[in-house]
């Protein structure tokens, strides 16, 4: 949403929120919440469903904790602060990321991010290669804060990505200004995201599909044609529902079975902590 049509949602919201309203004692949150049942049972439906949908999202994430929308440990993409010009590079280009965390020995030590368009900055300066040229600070952050804080937080540091860490100050997760803002206008695509989630799920002319184990239900359902329905809510990866069906991480090889929804898995790549990618088939 461009800031144009921002500053029309809150020039809509403000001219419906009477000062006799809020003066007798009546909440913002409540004001909001009754302007969007009034518009949703109004025929003249003066805010836009798309805006209505914004503004629930808004109230909702008061409610949602930072663990809810936070990269998995396992997923962060990380390097050693002592990596040099092509490890750095080789990372950024197979991840397809534009940050990237730095860690000093081991990733529960993080000492910052490093971004992409820092990096380039270094071809137009006249010194050694050193990562440490371009680390920028993160936040560390409990897993059960409130993402409307941390977005506040992020807003008065200025500082885009948080590490949640747990009691214990091992790295959980990671959090970026960009997961907290899709939670209130959803998910946020450009042309390479879409052509890789493409390239995550490929069906054969044979009617199988070879898929990246990281993809989720909807692209195997959008992109293969197999329709997933996990146990498990929580659960919302292909990898996901093959090691919660059999209860541990399969070896390369091992043919899967899903009586349930019919469907057979062959693990075509693993290693001892997760699936990479997956052979679906539909059996009768």
């Amino acid at each position: 949403m461009s800031r144009e049509e921002r500053k029309g949602v809150m020039k809509c919201l403000l001219s419906k929120v009477s000062f006799g309203r809020l003066f007798r004692g009546t909440s913002l949150r409540d004001a909001i919440e009754a302007i969007i049942v009034e518009d949703d049972s109004s025929d003249a439906q003066s805010i836009a469903k798309n805006e209505r949908e914004i503004l629930g999202n808004v109230l909702n994430l008061r409610e949602v904790q930072v663990r809810d929308i936070m990269v998995q440990r396992i997923e962060i993409e990380s390097i050693p602060v002592n990596a040099r010009l092509e490890h750095t590079i080789a990372k950024f280009i197979e991840s397809q990321k534009s940050s990237i965390v730095v860690y000093q020995g081991v990733i529960d030590n993080v000492v910052g991010v490093v971004y992409i368009k820092d990096l380039v900055n270094w071809f137009y300066v006249d010194k050694p290669f050193n990562i440490s040229m371009f680390v920028k600070k993160v936040l560390f952050i409990p897993p059960t804060m409130k993402s409307i804080d941390l977005l506040f937080k992020m807003r008065e540091t200025g500082i885009k990505t948080a590490i949640v860490v747990d009691e214990y100050g091992g790295v959980d997760g990671l959090v970026s200004f960009r997961d907290v803002i899709e939670e209130i206008i959803g998910d946020i695509q450009d042309v390479a995201e879409v052509k890789n989630q493409r390239k995550r799920v490929m069906k054969s002319a044979d009617g199988f599909v070879i898929a990246d184990a990281r993809s989720t239900f909807s692209e195997l359902q959008k992109y293969g044609g197999i329709r997933i329905v996990p146990d498990d809510k929580s659960i919302d990866t292909i990898g996901g529902a093959i090691a919660s069906l059999i209860g541990r991480v399969p070896v390369r090889g091992e043919l899967v079975m899903c009586q349930k929804q019919k469907l057979e898995f062959e693990i075509l790549d693993a290693d001892p902590r997760r699936v990479k990618s997956v052979k679906i088939r539909q059996v009768a």
